[in-house]
């Protein structure tokens, strides 16, 4: 069996980077007994099987994590915590409760589901992401009208470096949705959604395309896409249930 999490990433921790989550949830799942596997050999690690990465000093409203459980520690669908969670049992409404006090704030599980481990992992799951991030200091109509050029042309050149070297790239065929979505006070809000196969198309690549000079402000991964049964969908939905952050 295995915990699949559904968490945001919003204000000052997005310059956390992703090795850093990685212990935070480590921690908090310790704290909370949460009876989680371990890898093998000298150093033994909590097995943790994120999603795609996100880029530092982005946020997000959709991260995944799926963390397998001893098997012998669900009962009747609740999870019978060990270590620090001694004598506790959990429903997986109480656990994402418990998991939100001992995160810091700016993460915050938005939905939780204990599933049976199997099929493919979430990082080779993911086809694509939608992101909404703004530009600093480009002007609107001029935005849209290099949106619009954008989505009529068969190509969208990119640059990229790889290897210390800047190459170019048609990243048409990876650009599934570009709209205006409004403005900040930073500039024009720009929603896209970029692909994640053959490899992941980021916001900063538009940022030169659409408004060359102009800095990328504010970004966040809003959706993680994959496919299942020929229909795209969400690897886990939002639930309705409060948090403890939710009544503070």
């Amino acid at each position: 069996m295995r915990l699949r999490l559904r968490f945001s990433k919003i204000g000052k921790v997005r310059f956390v980077g992703h090795r850093d989550v990685a212990r935070i949830v480590e921690r908090a799942l310790r704290r909370g007994g949460v009876p989680v596997t371990y890898s093998q050999g000298f150093s033994p690690r909590v097995r943790l099987s994120f999603g795609l990465a996100l880029p530092t000093c982005y946020e997000s409203d959709a991260e995944y994590l799926d963390i397998p459980l001893d098997p012998e520690s669900i009962v009747d669908g609740d999870v019978v915590c060990t270590g620090w969670g001694e004598g506790n049992t959990y429903s997986t409404e109480q656990l994402q409760t418990t998991l939100n006090e001992a995160l810091p704030t700016g993460f915050d599980i938005t939905a939780l589901v204990l599933e049976p481990k199997g099929g493919p992992s979430l990082q080779e799951s993911v086809v694509s992401c939608t992101w909404r991030f703004d530009i600093r200091g480009a002007e609107t109509d001029c935005v849209e009208k290099a949106i619009a050029a954008a989505l009529e042309s068969s190509t969208i050149e990119a640059e990229r470096k790889k290897k210390n070297e800047i190459l170019s790239e048609n990243i048409r065929d990876g650009v599934h949705d570009l709209r205006i979505a409004g403005t900040s006070e930073l500039g024009p809000i720009v929603v896209a959604e970029l692909a994640a196969k053959p490899r992941v198309i980021r916001p900063s690549e538009l940022v030169d395309i659409l408004a060359p000079g102009s800095e990328l402000g504010i970004a966040k991964r809003t959706h993680q896409w994959i496919e299942r049964e020929g229909e795209r969908c969400e690897p886990l939905t939002p639930s309705n249930s409060r948090t403890v952050k939710d009544l503070t």
